[in-house]
């Protein structure tokens, strides 16, 4: 196909140009989904602890709202193709520094570098998409921006995993670093030199950046997340105090928006935030990408520290299951235009979801095979186009040009901290449930049971066994819970109205 805002592209040029779209925004996916697949590898090879381990999920969702908040300014003063090159060059220097970490607080440091170069360049893709084409033409951009996008996070678990089981963990951002080289290749190559999108919007007026907005904004993401996640490690009842650490982010990021709302020429505008589509819309994206993280977390140590596969076997399942997903958003593609703006849709999703989350968690035991497993993570993956999908159709759909900058800008900013938040909590959740875990099945355990003082082999032995059906339990616990959790969703996707007049 041909764009009319791009008449001088042949067909193959506009195809390639929507994968590496595609790519830009699979280096932000793959950044994040990583810390989730390879996340014991990584926190084994950086000595952390599951609280330090956070620190590496806020830091990067927190320079990653940075980045979207300067989007549209920075983007504005030079192109959305100089702010794509920058951020994957810096999204490459972040990932070498990652690499080359060796403690928890450098890592952290390293992947705030590497947020602030990946966390807009989704945004920035999908803004290029609205500014380049019509209606009309945007169901046919997404087949090679799916293949980018999606093709990235199903190529890198396998790829990860067996480069690392025959190298080490730092092959986790030694990929990283060669795939953003592709995409910037493919970048240089195909983007047009300037996106000229309608009414002048080169041409604004625009004043310095308010910097104290950047400063309010992420370190509220960043205190809220972090606070959140310290949670687990308290009784509430006990120590009431620790609630006080989120209750911060939150006002900190609330006096972020009182100064935007004051400021009288804004460049993340809170009044085309405030529709109640849009404000529907966020809290589901909220609701996915919180899932979503978790989910990502939650899988590969259940496979590997559960079940016993390794990291090649886990690899190759989640990038089969990733497939799978590439070939759903695919076909999604080709009848977006008659699915778009239906409510039970993405209440099907989340049924879907429930399904496999009460699959999985119902096979979550000793000796399962990954033929038993693989079908849950299978029909996981066939979720994507029926929430992530959908809601996207009906968020967006009443922006203008210039106020979809600022509306996926803040989106994206949501994504982060929703995405880090849910991988933070499984980690979290899971030292939380095996610790239980853990106590009662040592209850169980009596003189007789041990048959007097058995030898050092057997005690470890029984320990790991300890440590692995702990892990189990707690993992059957969580996905019990979240199966419970996605049926109540979608109840409340089919009840919930996105405008005042009822969309069927």
């Amino acid at each position: 196909m041909r764009l009319r805002a791009l008449p001088d592209f042949s067909p193959l040029r506009i195809f390639f140009f929507t994968v590496a779209l595609g790519g830009a925004a699979g280096v932000d996916f793959v950044a994040s989904s990583m810390m989730g697949i390879a996340g014991t590898h990584i926190r084994g090879g950086v000595h952390a602890s599951p609280e330090d381990f956070l620190w590496s999920m806020t830091s990067y969702a927190a320079m990653a709202s940075v980045a979207n908040l300067m989007l549209a300014r920075i983007a504005r003063h030079t192109s959305y193709r100089s702010f794509t090159v920058i951020g994957l060059i810096i999204a490459i220097v972040g990932s070498l520094l990652c690499a080359l970490s060796e403690t928890p607080f450098e890592f952290a440091i390293a992947r705030g570098v590497q947020g602030l170069g990946a966390g807009g360049l989704f945004a920035a893709s999908r803004i290029i998409m609205q500014l380049l084409a019509t209606r009309d033409e945007r169901g046919a951009l997404y087949f090679g921006f799916n293949i980018g996008s999606q093709g990235l996070l199903a190529i890198t678990p396998w790829l990860a995993a067996e480069l690392v089981e025959s190298a080490a963990w730092q092959m986790v951002f030694a990929i990283q670093v060669v795939l953003a080289l592709v995409v910037l290749v493919l970048v240089l190559l195909t983007y047009p030199r300037r996106v000229p999108p309608p009414g002048g919007l080169w041409a604004l007026d625009i004043d310095p950046m308010d910097w104290t907005v950047v400063i309010l904004f992420s370190l509220g993401a960043m205190v809220l997340m972090h606070g959140l996640g310290d949670l687990r490690f308290y009784e509430f009842a006990s120590s009431p105090a620790v609630a006080l650490t989120p209750l911060l982010g939150f006002a900190l990021i609330g006096a972020a928006f009182v100064r935007l709302r004051s400021e009288s020429k804004l460049w993340l505008d809170p009044h085309a935030l405030l529709g109640r589509r849009f404000l529907i819309g966020i809290l589901f994206y909220a609701i996915y990408y919180f899932l979503n993280g978790l989910w990502n977390y939650l899988i590969p140590t259940l496979l590997q520290s559960g079940f016993g596969f390794g990291f090649q076997v886990t690899g190759a399942a989640l990038t089969w299951a990733s497939t799978v997903s590439l070939g759903a958003m695919m076909c999604f593609s080709l009848v977006a235009p008659r699915m778009f703006g239906r409510r039970r849709y993405i209440a099907f999703g989340y049924v879907l979801f429930s399904a496999a989350l009460l699959m999985l968690s119902l096979r979550t035991m000793s000796g399962a095979s990954m033929a038993a497993i693989l079908p849950a993570l299978l029909l996981q993956s066939l979720t994507v186009p029926f929430v992530m999908a959908q809601v996207a159709g009906m968020t967006f759909v009443d922006f203008d040009e210039d106020d979809f900058q600022d509306a996926y800008a803040f989106k994206n900013i949501v994504r982060q901290i929703a995405t880090a938040s849910g991988t933070g909590a499984a980690s979290l959740w899971l030292q939380y449930g095996e610790t239980v875990a853990r106590t009662h099945l040592i209850e169980r355990i009596t003189p007789f049971d041990l048959g007097g003082v058995p030898p050092m082999p057997e005690m470890m032995r029984m320990a790991t066994a300890l440590q692995t059906q702990a892990t189990l339990v707690a993992s059957a616990n969580l996905l019990s819970w979240l199966a419970v959790f996605c049926g109540c969703v979608a109840v409340i996707a089919l009840l919930i109205r996105w405008r005042t007049t009822p969309v069927a």
